[in-house]
């Protein structure tokens, strides 16, 4: 009897301090998709709602008499000129004195029309992994078939008949060129073998557990809460993820004493369990419901040419917080406090604890991630856009040794202010294409060689995108016309037979002008 009592003590403390590393993990991933604006109205509420938690004067003389960004020094490998300290001479600037007198107001490059809707964000973070090119097309058509609350909504089935019967099965967006089912094909078509239903569940599993957010493109409640308790470093045997699997339904009744005797354990375990699957989110895509209007952005990094030499700088203006020392000593004077002022004390000290830690994991993560960066991308900073070199989610991960998803939370709704003007950070990411050669090229420079073609064509006869994909080919770089189609779209260049029409259209009027001008 005592043995069993002694487990179950052992098994609930175990639950108990896991619980408290989910809480900290969970508000450490809040944090790191946070921007610097988002950042500073957090900090300003949770000074407001958590009385031991207070702004430090230094901080608060910084913000009063002085710019809030701060040059940093990295720490890392590498050519550490790269990033300026202490000492640097780097001028320090905030986000108004970066701009001339009166640029503010007409700074084009300082403006968003909206976030990303959850589709978007899916699809760039599939076009910087390093999936092939046909897992690439099954995870479009994984992603054009995910509804807005991130779930998908046609079986393995569905994705392999489409995937088989070509894309002029799908129902296309033009702006995303992501494949939805609407028009399945008929039950002559091809059908997926096992092969193929393996290799869409492979690419499936990855788009879940891999991408931002966690848990996305799942098919129904219970494999979107399980991934993320997965997520989270529970293991399929814990009381956790055999409720989510087992138990999901008969939460609703809250009978405690039944769920806990299905799982064989006591009811206060299934209660514990079950505030950890209530931070879970049953909607992924939640976060990209509501668009906000357009509005000006402030960069959360600045990159400076100084001399011959680049530095990064990270924009601080937020708030720096500490713990109250007064509440801390309150707190040590046990035997004067009421039982409600020691646990109201104590729980919030421990929230402020936990705060100030994922501040610090944050920044730290940040710190690497922007560092590797800027450090792959040195040619973009000196020379524009078209120097951009291939860079991919993992890339990053594996050099600074963190998820991929991380790099994917940290990297996303950010803003870099660099010598070419203000940017997305995640724009500085760009697929790999292989040349002829077997040296690899960005996406970028694939476009802009696009760009460049399509500049030079006759008039009279527009280069098709088969013709496109041909000179590329000459060049060394193979692009299927599929692709050059897809980029063209992104470039805004037109169909060449709508290129073919717009300029018809205006040697028409420019000699119809001329015959009036005669006149």
């Amino acid at each position: 009897m005592s043995t069993n009592l002694s487990q179950t003590t052992s098994q609930r403390q175990v639950l108990q301090q896991r619980l408290i590393l989910t809480q900290e993990l969970q508000l450490f991933l809040k944090l790191i998709q946070m921007t610097t604006l988002e950042l500073k109205d957090y900090l300003e509420e949770q000074l407001i709602e958590n009385p031991t938690l207070e702004e430090t004067e230094e901080a608060k003389e910084k913000s009063e008499n002085s710019p809030s960004e701060e040059v940093i020094d990295f720490g890392i490998a590498g050519d550490s000129r790269l990033f300026g300290g202490e000492n640097s001479d780097m001028p320090h600037y905030s986000s108004r004195q970066y701009m001339d007198d009166g640029e503010e107001e007409s700074a084009w490059e300082n403006r968003i029309s909206s976030p990303d809707s959850l589709a978007e964000h899916l699809t760039w973070q599939l076009e910087v992994s390093d999936f092939t090119p046909e897992e690439k097309q099954i995870g479009s058509i994984i992603i054009g078939n995910t509804n807005e609350d991130g779930y998908l909504e046609v079986d393995v089935e569905g994705i392999g008949k489409l995937y088989l019967n070509g894309p002029e099965q799908a129902s296309p967006d033009e702006d995303s060129g992501l494949e939805t089912v609407n028009n399945l094909p008929d039950d002559d078509s091809p059908k997926p073998d096992e092969e193929l239903l393996q290799k869409i569940e492979d690419v499936l599993t990855r788009i879940q557990t891999t991408f931002d957010p966690t848990g996305t493109c799942s098919r129904d409640l219970r494999e979107c809460l399980r991934i993320q308790a997965l997520d989270l470093g529970y293991s399929e045997d814990c009381i956790i993820i055999k409720l989510i699997k087992d138990h999901l339904e008969d939460l609703d009744g809250k009978d405690f004493f039944e769920i806990a005797e299905g799982l064989g354990c006591s009811a206060e375990d299934v209660k514990e369990a079950l505030m950890v699957v209530s931070t879970l989110e049953p909607k992924p895509g939640r976060p990209y419901f509501e668009k906000d209007p357009e509005k000006y952005i402030v960069p959360d990094f600045y990159v400076y040419k100084v001399g011959n030499e680049l530095q990064v700088q990270l924009n601080r203006d937020f708030p720096k917080v500490r713990i109250s020392s007064y509440y801390r000593n309150l707190l040590k004077k046990e035997k004067t406090l009421p039982p409600e002022a020691k646990l109201f004390l104590k729980e919030k000290i421990e929230a402020a604890q936990r705060i100030m830690k994922c501040l610090d994991e944050r920044e730290a993560a940040v710190k690497k991630i922007i560092a590797k960066i800027v450090d792959v991308q040195r040619d973009f900073f000196e020379h524009g856009k078209d120097y951009i070199k291939p860079l991919i989610l993992k890339d990053v991960a594996q050099s600074v040794g963190v998820h991929e998803s991380t790099v994917s939370r940290i990297t996303s709704r950010r803003y870099i202010q660099t010598p070419q003007g203000t940017i997305e950070l995640k724009s500085l990411f760009s697929r790999k294409i292989e040349t002829s050669h077997g040296k690899e090229v960005s996406f970028e420079r694939v476009k802009s060689m696009i760009r460049e073609i399509v500049a030079e064509e006759l008039p009279e006869s527009p280069y098709s995108d088969e013709d496109i994909s041909k000179i590329l080919e000459r060049r060394n770089v193979i692009v299927a016309r599929r692709t050059v189609a897809k980029y063209r779209k992104t470039l805004k260049i037109p169909s060449s037979s709508a290129r073919a029409a717009q300029k018809g259209k205006k040697r028409n009027e420019s000699k119809s002008n001329d015959e009036t001008y005669k006149q």
